[in-house]
């Protein structure tokens, strides 16, 4: 959930808490992150070298937005109900805010991709060809529900559409490698993936070569099967010599720029009506890819605890402190004596740390005994492959950049589509 920074902090939190949340880890409530006592020389050095390069200053990347405008709350999903509720009182006191929804998965954007599959493979005359075909392009929009990914993948679809058209024909691939619509529609869904993110644009181009590869092999397979009959029919017009662009593939292409327009009204619909600001926000978000310097991982933890519960007890004159800082290498230790009073009297003990795999177990399994919401809690549960940077407030992928490209993909079927329709009622007309 996120709220204006404009808004007062206590007012936000009684106005969460008023509504029934619980758990709620924010900003104000974090601390320093070791599970020791509160006075120990571990917590009060490590608090007070909190500089803008350390983790504790790092870690407060987690309770804004990019640009700093908004405060995170993170609120269990238990709690989502209750969390809406907030919303609505904070909206109507006035009150920028909202609730991220980009851990929400977008059913729509596949769905309208196997919906617009399925409507070409009816109208196909090679419906098994084009089905195999297509299979790739739809599994894509599953793993990349973007809306301008969706966009190319309806491109490329009716790419594989006109395609199929000239299956089995004489001359095909010839006529195919120098068919205007075909090159274009194919390119501009490479182009539109591209320019939607380098990650997508590279899955995509892997997919569209996927799909070509299926239509290879299954015109490699239908060649073998052929030759091992003495006669074979052949269709008598080459792939040249066919009409290519029918009413019944322009129309498709109406479809096409229909179903591209459904997912432009459903892009602006979540976004605009999502119990959220009217601002697109850049907010914390698990990754894959793009990784933000700016977000502390949970290994960047683990190398701050031992800093910190070594650093009373090492040093500052040594010549290898400041790289033992920055990185610790497996084996490392930290010897220092320890005085308690037993029995009477006051005994010496040896304290050894060492910096290894059980060290880094053992300071994971601690954040469950820290006695506060802490951030890394969160960070724990959600693995130790998390790794955070931004992502847009809205499933699907949000902002003007990516309306733009989909206005433009759209775009391209509507060209063609008034240019062909024309000449088709020119041709009728001269007849």
């Amino acid at each position: 959930m996120y709220v204006s920074s404009g808004c007062d902090n206590q007012y936000a939190e009684s106005v969460i808490a008023k509504a029934g949340c619980t758990g709620v880890i924010d900003f104000a409530s974090q601390n320093v992150p070791l599970a020791l006592p509160g006075d120990s020389p571990e917590v009060s050095l490590a608090a007070a070298d909190a500089d803008k390069s350390g983790y504790l200053f790092r870690r407060s990347a987690y309770f804004f937005d990019k640009g700093g405008a908004y405060r995170l709350y993170y609120i269990p999903d238990e709690h989502e109900k209750n969390a809406r509720a907030a919303v609505l009182s904070l909206l109507q006191a006035g009150i920028s805010c909202g609730i991220d929804t980009q851990t929400e998965y977008p059913w729509i954007i596949p769905v309208i991709c196997c919906c617009f599959a399925a409507f070409l493979c009816i109208l196909s005359p090679h419906r098994f060809v084009f089905g195999l075909a297509s299979v790739i392009p739809v599994f894509f929009s599953f793993c990349m529900p973007f809306y301008p990914g969706a966009s190319a993948v309806c491109l490329l679809l009716y790419a594989l559409f006109l395609m199929q058209q000239v299956w089995g024909r004489k001359n095909a691939f010839n006529f195919l490698i120098t068919n205007i619509p075909v090159i274009f529609f194919t390119a501009a869904s490479v182009v539109i993936a591209v320019m939607t993110s380098v990650t997508c644009g590279l899955l995509f181009i892997a997919a569209a070569a996927g799909s070509l590869s299926v239509v290879y092999l299954l015109w490699e397979a239908e060649h073998r099967r052929d030759i091992k009959y003495p006669f074979v029919p052949v269709q008598i017009r080459s792939a040249e010599s066919v009409p290519f662009m029918t009413r019944r593939t322009v129309r498709s292409m109406a479809v096409c720029a229909s179903f591209i327009m459904i997912l432009i009204a459903v892009s602006l619909v979540s976004s605009d009506f999502s119990h959220s600001s009217s601002k697109q926000l850049q907010l914390p978000a698990a990754q894959r890819g793009g990784i933000s310097d700016s977000f502390p991982s949970l290994d960047d933890y683990v190398l701050w605890c031992w800093n910190a519960e070594s650093a009373p007890y090492r040093s500052i004159n040594t010549s290898d402190y400041e790289a033992e800082k920055r990185k610790p290498k497996d084996g490392d230790t930290v010897r220092f004596p320890q005085y308690e009073n037993s029995t009477g009297r006051i005994n010496e003990s040896s304290v050894v740390l060492k910096y290894d795999a059980d060290f880094r177990k053992k300071t994971v399994a601690q954040i469950d005994n820290l006695t506060f919401p802490a951030i890394e809690k969160l960070m724990k549960k959600q693995g130790k492959a998390f790794r955070a940077g931004y992502a847009f407030s809205t499933p699907g992928g949000s902002g003007f950049a990516y309306l733009v490209l989909m206005i433009v993909s759209v775009c391209i079927p509507l060209f063609f589509f008034v240019y062909t329709y024309s000449q088709i009622c020119r041709r009728s007309k001269n007849k």
